[in-house]
């Protein structure tokens, strides 16, 4: 397997220690997010890494169509792939708290796949359409790999049709990481391409703990926050049973996206799953946590799926001591 992690960036001097860290302990790629009102700029996050790694690939995973005009991001994404000698990933999605703070709707799937293809285009030197204007980036493109975030089948197979690779959440359980690598197939398939070609990461929020119970607890905010990004538009197609559909409609109504993926600040959110008897479902879909053993058995599980692309999230309070950790005890158990 090979694990990629990251951070949202909020003080560049933390950030610099953080990134030192992650390059010791061997992480394939390093990642951050795009949500103006929560963290800094991801591009200039990135622009600030690249100049302090040699080798690790660097990823948004994600931005989104709705904030960023395509020629905007398609130039951002160049000079990212310039500055850092062609380690850069771009990953998008529809959008989720970047939009929801600013009172702007996510985007479409059809409108996502559209913007995949232009900033993609863009970033190799093409002229590409985008709403009636033709576009082209009159100075020299650095080609970027682009990713889409998908959960629903819709979204999934529109990741297979245009996307270079595809971030899956939601997907630790043999049941759902076999649906969703189905539909990314079945739009390959449509497109005339080949699933080997595609990229797959899957997200995984890892959590040392002295038991399992308690590292569930410790992320119970950042449950809340992907099921009410995965199940925003539909819950039908994703494996939801019948009988939690109501709660996670309800969770949906009640959810803070002020406090999106910042566990300190989420006691609301974390709330809501217990209330909502929704935390353990949850977890089994997008979290490893317990004992070290534990945590290293459960990764061992997800390798036998198929999965081989872990983004390792990093929702503890000590990230640093949690990358060493990770990387000398539980990594330590799987070679």
């Amino acid at each position: 397997m090979r694990f990629a992690t990251g951070t949202t960036v909020k003080d560049f001097a933390d950030y610099a220690a953080w990134l030192e860290v992650a390059v010791d302990c061997g992480f394939a790629m390093l990642t951050t997010g795009d949500s103006q009102s929560l963290w800094a700029d991801p591009y200039v996050s990135l622009a600030f890494a690249a100049q302090r790694t040699t080798t690790q690939r660097l990823a948004i995973t994600v931005s989104n169509p709705m904030t960023r005009h395509p020629a905007v991001a398609a130039s951002a994404a160049s000079a990212l792939q310039h500055m850092s000698g062609g380690r850069f990933v771009l990953g998008l999605s529809s959008g989720d708290s970047a939009l929801r703070n600013i009172g702007v709707r996510p985007a479409k799937v059809a409108e996502t796949e559209e913007y995949v293809a232009a900033v993609r285009g863009l970033t190799r030197g093409e002229t590409v359409t985008w709403q009636g204007a033709e576009l082209v980036q009159r100075w020299a493109p650095g080609p970027t790999p682009v990713w889409m975030a998908a959960e629903g089948p819709r979204t999934l197979r529109a990741a297979g049709r245009i996307a270079d690779g595809v971030v899956l959440s939601n997907s630790l359980t043999r049941e759902a990481y076999e649906r969703n690598l189905g539909h990314v197939a079945a739009g390959a398939a449509e497109a005339g391409r080949d699933l080997a070609d595609i990229e797959v990461w899957c997200m995984a929020n890892v959590v040392p703990a002295a038991t399992e119970a308690e590292g569930i607890a410790q992320v119970r905010s950042v449950l809340a926050g992907t099921a009410n990004h995965v199940f925003r538009f539909t819950t039908e197609g994703k494996g939801l049973p019948d009988h939690l559909v109501p709660r996670i409609e309800e969770l949906k109504r009640r959810y803070d996206s002020r406090h999106h993926a910042s566990p300190e600040t989420a006691a609301h959110n974390a709330a809501l799953v217990d209330e909502l008897g929704l935390t353990a479902w949850l977890a089994a879909h997008s979290t490893v946590a317990g004992p070290i053993g534990r945590c290293a058995e459960r990764l061992a599980e997800i390798a036998e799926y198929g999965v081989r692309n872990v983004i390792v999230a990093q929702f503890v309070p000590d990230q640093l001591g949690f990358m060493r950790v990770f990387a000398d005890e539980v990594v330590g158990r799987l070679s």
